[in-house]
């Protein structure tokens, strides 16, 4: 489990105590992945690491909602998913949202990548999580992968062959689909 505390000084001294940043990986086979207890927030597991992620905030599930509603304009309901887990050979991640391919297979779990896997940054995010879970997603047979970034009002999409910065709009072709930036970051 990741753990960081940053360098805060204490409020009112002279010289400032600094603590010094502690970053602890818990790894775990598979079996004691599935055998953790259940917590608030999303639990992954890449590469035998631990991804443990506070629940989201309001924004990142209004975004979540945006996509979600948009997705269902061209996709059957029962391919489009909402914080599922998807177990590929490198562990079980759970993209914010997804679209599912048409004969995914499924045991307990959705099994291989999605079609499409939607990520949504949030502060809790680093950016080599985001990274090692985009590579999972197109390595594992994955169609696209697309990182959104609330602060910036971006998305960066990525394909095996091509990566895109979004700041616009984006026409998806694999779904037929046109995800125009200002609609989606529009005030509720």
């Amino acid at each position: 489990m990741r753990s960081t505390a940053g360098w805060r000084p204490c409020s009112g001294a002279a010289r400032p105590i600094y603590n010094k940043t502690m970053i602890a990986v818990k790894m775990l086979k598979a079996e004691e992945f599935l055998n953790l207890p259940d917590t608030p927030g999303k639990q992954e597991l890449l590469d035998g690491e631990l991804i443990s992620l506070p629940p989201a905030t309001y924004q990142h599930n209004e975004i979540a909602r945006a996509f979600h509603e948009l997705l269902l304009t061209v996709v059957d309901k029962r391919r489009v998913r909402f914080f599922e887990g998807y177990q590929l050979k490198r562990g079980w991640l759970i993209p914010d949202l997804s679209v599912a391919w048409p004969d995914q297979p499924v045991s307990e779990w959705l099994q291989g990548a999605p079609m499409i896997a939607i990520e949504i940054v949030s502060r809790a995010n680093t950016a080599e999580e985001i990274d090692r879970k985009i590579g999972a997603y197109l390595q594992e047979g994955g169609g696209e992968a697309w990182v959104v970034y609330p602060s910036t009002r971006s998305m960066t999409v990525f394909r095996k062959e091509e990566t895109l910065r979004i700041t616009e709009a984006y026409r998806c072709k694999r779904i037929g689909v046109t995800v125009n930036m200002d609609e989606l970051f529009k005030p509720a």
